[in-house]
């Protein structure tokens, strides 16, 4: 009886083991995201938790001119790029962006403006 408690002990020890390492494999692989729109040129997200990896961003402005969207995590700049607000609404792709509170920011010559981060 003693060697069929541990056998059964031990079993639950492995089993354990194997869903721990596996919760953190789930919890990367969600989706998410954050959006806003805002009436002014100037718009930004509230802060998100972001797991790492790949980040998409999609921006759009209104007028014509420079335009730029940034997003910021916890040890400053994690991407940038500048564009053209009459090119109307876009997406682009971040790599190898590290976890964490992320924030997206977009600033164009007139509103509504809109920032949005996906993964």
């Amino acid at each position: 009886m003693h060697t069929t408690v541990k056998r059964v002990l031990a079993a639950a020890a492995v089993a354990a083991a194997a869903s721990a390492v596996a919760a953190p494999v789930a919890q990367a692989s969600e989706q998410g995201g954050v959006s806003r729109t805002c009436p002014d040129s100037a718009c930004v997200t509230p802060p998100v938790w972001f797991p790492g990896g790949t980040l998409s961003v999609d921006a759009d402005v209104h007028g014509s001119g420079p335009a730029e969207w940034v997003v910021r995590g916890p040890g400053g700049v994690v991407c940038r790029t500048g564009f053209a607000a009459e090119s109307g609404p876009q997406s682009w792709v971040c790599h190898g962006v590290p976890s964490g509170e992320l924030e997206a920011s977009v600033l164009g010559p007139a509103g509504p403006s809109n920032i949005g981060l996906r993964w």
